[in-house]
């Protein structure tokens, strides 16, 4: 009867811990679904080297975010921002330019032109990029922003270096704490 009895003991117990394990990882697999489920498709915005790859900047952003380019031009010295926004698949559109007066470089027949307090406004551009490169200054950009956010300043990134500022999707599995 002992001999039934301990075997009867070691079963229930073998029995329970199965359960345990069983629902453990029941509970690890549900967990992993709703992370995978939750950040899957997360877009964040990349600026890098275009050479070296090296990354500068990395930021959490979504379809519809504006993203702002604010400069000062070289030459002329006069304020010129870009607004883009980010689309569904990953791509910048063009939508609104706005600078002070015209220049070497600045375009001057995008969209629909404007002139609002002395301030030329070229909108509906529509124009669409995989991705955006340039020669960072460090007078030139004063900084890049989403929303009505900045992000970083052009003195941030490294001066006459071959930049570039695209979005693409990303996994987080672990979320961030701030």
């Amino acid at each position: 009867m002992k001999i039934n009895n301990n075997k009867m003991k070691h079963l229930r117990a073998s029995s329970l811990f199965k359960k345990i394990l069983i629902a453990i990882i029941i509970i690890i697999l549900i967990y992993i679904t709703i992370i995978y489920i939750s950040s899957r498709g997360s877009k964040v915005l990349v600026i890098s080297h275009q050479e070296t790859d090296e990354i500068y900047l990395t930021e959490k952003i979504k379809s519809g975010d504006t993203l702002h380019f604010k400069w000062i031009h070289s030459f002329e010295h006069i304020p010129w921002t870009e607004e883009f926004e980010i689309l569904d698949d990953n791509q910048l559109a063009l939508h609104v330019i706005t600078v002070a007066g015209f220049g070497a470089g600045i375009p001057e027949n995008k969209g629909n032109v404007s002139i609002v307090d002395g301030i030329i406004i070229m909108s509906d551009i529509n124009e669409i990029f995989e991705e955006i490169n340039w020669i960072n200054s460090n007078t030139a950009l004063v900084y890049i922003g989403i929303n009505d956010r900045e992000l970083i300043k052009g003195s941030e990134l490294p001066h006459h270096e071959l930049l570039k500022l695209r979005v693409e999707e990303r996994l987080f599995i672990w979320p961030k704490s701030h």
